[in-house]
C-alpha cells in the first residue's frame, strides 16, 4: 500500500475559493496554498492605506480550554493574558487570546513556533482539552477601515473602540467573529477570525465593500515581513 506523507499534503485556505485563481500570485506557507500578491506593490500599497484585507488563515494556531488550561500553557512558557476577553503577545512571535476566563486561542504569526511546540506535547492533564482550530482570518488595514466596520458589526467600534489588547466576540456580517486591533508596522490594523466554512463569505463582503471605499485584497505579501 502506497504511504503518503500527511506534512507534504497542501492544504486549501478556506478562503480561497472566493479568490482569483488565476490573476493571483500563490505560494505554499505553513503548509497552506496562500494567496501572496493580487495586483503590483504599489496597487496593494494604495490600498492598505485606504481599506486592504489581506487572508491570513496560514497562520499557525492552537486552540485549548478547560480549567487547567491557564496553568498548562504558563507551565509550557506561553504568557497568558490576565483579563479575560484581552489577547497578548508571546515570544515576539505568538499571539495569546483569552475567549472568555479559561479558553484560548494561540496564533503563530510568521517565524512563530509556539503551536507546534504545543501540538507536539503529548502530555494529557485533567481539564485540559484540545480545542480544534480551523479559522478563516483576515487583516483589516487602512483609514476606512471603521467605516467598513460601521456597517458589518453589530457592536459600534467608533463607540466601543477596543482598548490596547482587548477582544470582542461579536458578529460581523451576521456571522460569528473575533476581533482585536494590534500594530503592524506602526501602523494599527484589525485583524478578524471566524469559522472557516463561513471564509468565503466573509472575504467576499469584506472586498465588496473595501473595493467600493476605494481598497481591495492585498496579498499576505504585504506582511511577511512585519
Amino acid at each position: 500500500m502506497q504511504q503518503f506523507d500527511v506534512k507534504s499534503i497542501i492544504q486549501t485556505s478556506p478562503v480561497a475559493h472566493a479568490q482569483p485563481r488565476d490573476s493571483a500570485k500563490w505560494e505554499v506557507i505553513n503548509g497552506m496554498d496562500t494567496a501572496v500578491e493580487f495586483a503590483s506593490t504599489a496597487i496593494e500599497d494604495a490600498r492598505k492605506k485606504v481599506l486592504g484585507v489581506a487572508d491570513v488563515s496560514c497562520l499557525s494556531r492552537y486552540g485549548v480550554k478547560g480549567p487547567n488550561a491557564t496553568q498548562w500553557l504558563l507551565e509550557r512558557g506561553i504568557a497568558i493574558p490576565t483579563t479575560p476577553n484581552s489577547w497578548t503577545i508571546c515570544e515576539q512571535k505568538t499571539l495569546v487570546l483569552r475567549l472568555g476566563s479559561s479558553e484560548f486561542l494561540i496564533e503563530d504569526q510568521l517565524g512563530g513556533s509556539a503551536c507546534t511546540r504545543l501540538a507536539s506535547d503529548a502530555t494529557r492533564v485533567a481539564s485540559v482539552y484540545k480545542v480544534p482550530r480551523a479559522d478563516a482570518a483576515f487583516i483589516v488595514s487602512g483609514s476606512e477601515a471603521l467605516n467598513l466596520f460601521s456597517e458589518l458589526c453589530s457592536l459600534d467600534l467608533r463607540e466601543k473602540s477596543l482598548a490596547t489588547k482587548d477582544l470582542i466576540m461579536t458578529q460581523v456580517a451576521g456571522i460569528s467573529a473575533t476581533v482585536i486591533r494590534q500594530t503592524l508596522n506602526g501602523e494599527p490594523v484589525y485583524r478578524v477570525w471566524c469559522d472557516g466554512t463561513y471564509g468565503p463569505y466573509m472575504w467576499e463582503v469584506l472586498i465588496e465593500i473595501a473595493t467600493e471605499l476605494g481598497g481591495g485584497a492585498v496579498g499576505l505579501a504585504q506582511y511577511q515581513n512585519s
